[in-house]
């Protein structure tokens, strides 16, 4: 009887304690009170974007974006089970960047990082965005794995969003445009709100004139397919392989209408996101099977969205991006860069990126300068001649200066690398330092330190009898690598580089506690 008192009273504190650290939330000091978008009075976007002195190019802007395209996918940079002949040419006809990074390692930040030039976790987005009007046992299984990640158990944002989308107080490429007279739509995945059951997170309330696409990704059923302000499809359900045509054929009417303002489009393919839904005319015709056969028909789209520039005779006039929300999920190729989709390596922050403009943009460039997606958004302020937006922390930096030629690379500036609420790592230069993060092998995958589980998992250092150091049994942080030496991140230098790890964890610490102290970015 005894015993059972015991075993129970064990069993009851380990409850306890794994309640506790289960309501305890995993953001890292930040200040959830900070995101409060209902309560938000955003001021009209002409009172904040002004525009520029001097003379500018205003060219029309084209920006193609796939969904967890890898590094390795596209042929110009090595892939050869998947043809990308059109991307491909427009890389030998413009310039690659091949240090580009997604500005989070997952879907909705990393488009919100795109479209408004600041770290993403500056909207209070972190991972992905949840449909308005999941399922009980969706929403259910959601709450579980918050629970689980809180414990370690799993790799999930331990807190959740701390909005429902894209707060209206932010500031997206499409309204700054429509300052310098753009007109804009927006074609494909949104995924920043559920504006099926939120309205105010619908395209239009974010300086899209036109939208035609889906309100989540293609595996978020109910997906449901809008044109502007009509639902045309309640759910897709599986009938997805019409969609990348369809969303082609929109996007090259809007470059066809007669109309002399310049234009952005933003074209977010749902490809190649699994499920794989290629239509009848690519199926089975690449040699990476349905996911080949996704990207194939991705760049089939890219080669008509040039040639309706070509028809209408406006290419000179546009310059057209190519790139990807994030790296490689189940299937898809980081490239030999060490990681995938959701984690704070390369493979999963690194994806493809090339611009192409005739007559501004030289042929065959080729440039290692770091970069993020958030450089969008100045970049393309710069060239419709509009100044940023005082109000706020911008991020991201004009890139102009290297995809143009005017300069070699940019001063240098340390890239952030989040996970969920955390700032893991950061990138200077060549190296690549990463303060803790889970390291996805055996036998410990989540082994990061902040949760129950990784505590329990690193807390078996090997100490011999009489000995006053320990050693780890599993991995070790901070990890410093030297990317241009080692993109693969194979080899963790940081014991024969004790300098350069004290200068890039104190930079760390040092962006963590300004973040901390405004995440926002208000000034």
């Amino acid at each position: 009887m005894r015993w059972a008192l015991v075993i129970a009273g064990l069993a009851l504190a380990v409850a306890a304690w794994l309640a506790r650290a289960a309501l305890t939330p995993l953001d890292h000091g930040i200040d959830r009170s900070a995101f409060h978008p209902a309560e938000e009075a955003a001021r009209p976007v002409e009172e904040i974007v002004k525009p520029a002195p001097g003379v500018h190019l205003r060219p029309n802007i084209v920006v193609i974006l796939a969904d967890d395209l890898g590094w390795g996918d596209v042929g110009v940079q090595g892939g050869d089970a998947i043809h990308t002949p059109h991307i491909d040419a427009l890389a030998s006809e413009g310039i690659r960047l091949t240090a580009f990074y997604a500005s989070a390692p997952i879907c909705s930040p990393s488009r919100a990082g795109l479209l408004t030039g600041r770290y993403p976790l500056r909207s209070g987005i972190m991972t992905a965005l949840q449909a308005a009007d999941d399922t009980f046992v969706r929403r259910l299984t959601y709450r579980l794995g918050v629970v689980f990640a809180k414990l370690g158990a799993v790799d999930l944002a331990g807190g959740g969003n701390a909005v429902a989308g894209l707060p209206p107080s932010e500031i997206t490429l499409a309204e700054a445009l429509r300052v310098a007279g753009y007109r804009t739509m927006a074609v494909g995945k949104w995924h920043l709100g559920d504006f099926t059951g939120m309205p105010m997170y619908h395209p239009s309330r974010h300086g899209f004139d036109r939208f035609v696409g889906f309100n989540m990704s293609n595996d978020d059923w109910p997906v449901a397919f809008w044109r502007d302000q009509e639902e045309i499809v309640a759910d897709i359900g599986l009938d997805q392989a019409r969609y990348t045509a369809l969303f082609t054929e929109e996007a090259v009417r809007f470059i066809e209408v007669s109309d002399e303002r310049p234009f952005f489009l933003y074209l977010a393919h749902k490809d190649p996101h699994q499920p794989f839904f290629p239509s009848q005319d690519f199926a089975g015709r690449s040699a990476a099977g349905p996911y080949g056969d996704a990207v194939a028909e991705l760049d089939w789209s890219v080669g008509e969205v040039v040639a309706a520039l070509r028809r209408r005779g406006v290419e000179r006039d546009t310059i057209v991006v190519v790139t990807s929300d994030n790296g490689p999920w189940f299937e898809g190729s980081p490239g030999g860069l060490r990681g995938r989709k959701g984690q704070s390596y390369e493979g999963g922050f690194r994806v493809p990126f090339v611009a192409w403009w005739p007559g501004r943009i030289a042929a065959r460039g080729v440039s290692a300068e770091p970069a993020m997606n958030i450089d969008l958004f100045p970049t393309f302020l710069g060239l419709a001649g509009l100044a940023l937006p005082g109000d706020r922390t911008i991020d991201g930096a004009d890139l102009w200066p290297v995809l143009g030629g005017t300069a070699v690379g940019l001063p240098e500036r340390p890239l952030y690398f989040f996970h969920d609420y955390d700032v893991e790592a950061l990138r200077l230069g060549r190296w690549k330092y990463i303060d803790q993060n889970s390291h996805y092998v055996w036998p410990a995958p989540l082994d990061k330190p902040d949760t129950p589980g990784g505590r329990l998992l690193t807390g078996r250092d090997y100490r011999p009898p009489g000995s006053e150091r320990s050693v780890p049994t599993l991995g070790t942080w901070p990890l410093l690598y030297d990317l241009e030496r080692d993109p693969e991140e194979a080899y963790n230098v940081a014991e024969s580089h004790p300098a350069q790890v004290r200068a890039l964890g104190e930079r760390l610490d040092a962006w963590r506690t300004g973040f901390r102290d405004n995440p926002r970015g208000w000034r």
